[in-house]
């Protein structure tokens, strides 16, 4: 990929974010300036298979919308989990070797949080107090993890059963219940709390990487919470 000259002078500070941890594959370039953040230009698309290759288009197509180049970043931002093996694997991957090459820090954002990040400020301001986030593990049981209004994590996510789930909502009571696994388990969830389904994307994460406190940065490390469905070769 070219990093060409800007057309235009660079004042705003450009993080430029990914996912392809879950069904959702995007992109997301966006300026931090005086006013805030303003997103310059994002590419979304439902694939669950394949982000190898269509990730690295996406992000040249979202920077030239941009008229940007990769040399004028700040830092990149990227989704780490929990989620698909693969996809997950393929936008760390791509935004730490993009940080390596560039010089740039990448900034990891949890998909617990950049799911809630999603919902409209309306829907939390209506149902206020804590949230409970279901993320799809591809398996009979989702990724599960509450968050506070503020979307800091309450305690450490987990993969749980839901048996386990009712309980956990039975004891903290959260206000809403979200998340792309949502759907999948609704049927089985005790009748409480406001349901929306929401799933993370570059754009949540790049608004929750552009925080100025960086309260929710992590690590740019996979948060697989469980083992990945491969395996291995036996020692000889």
């Amino acid at each position: 990929m070219s990093a060409e000259t800007t057309t235009q002078p660079v004042e705003d500070r450009l993080i430029l974010a990914l996912d392809a941890a879950g069904a959702i594959c995007s992109v997301a370039l966006g300026a931090i300036g005086r006013d805030g953040l303003r997103v310059l230009a994002s590419r979304k698309v439902e694939q669950r298979h394949g982000q190898a290759t269509i990730l690295v288009p996406m992000v040249a197509e979202v920077m030239a919308e941009a008229q940007r180049a990769l040399t004028d970043l700040a830092a990149l931002a990227v989704g780490i989990g929990p989620g698909g093996f693969t996809g997950l694997r393929i936008a760390l991957s791509t935004a730490r070797g993009f940080g390596l090459a560039l010089g740039k820090p990448v900034i990891g954002i949890t998909n617990f949080q950049a799911a809630a990040a999603t919902l409209s400020p309306a829907s939390r301001a209506a149902h206020p107090g804590d949230m409970l986030v279901m993320i799809d593990s591809r398996r009979e049981e989702p990724f599960v993890a509450l968050l506070g209004s503020d979307l800091q994590l309450r305690d450490a996510p987990r993969f749980m059963t839901m048996s386990e789930i009712a309980r956990l909502i039975e004891t903290s009571a959260p206000a809403i219940i979200t998340g792309d696994g949502l759907d999948l388990w609704q049927a089985d969830l005790p009748a409480a709390a406001h349901r929306i389904a929401a799933a993370a994307d570059a754009a949540a994460i790049l608004r929750l990487a552009a925080d100025p406190a960086q309260r929710f940065a992590h690590d740019p490390a996979p948060l697989y919470l469980r083992e990945p469905d491969v395996s291995l070769p036996k020692a000889v």
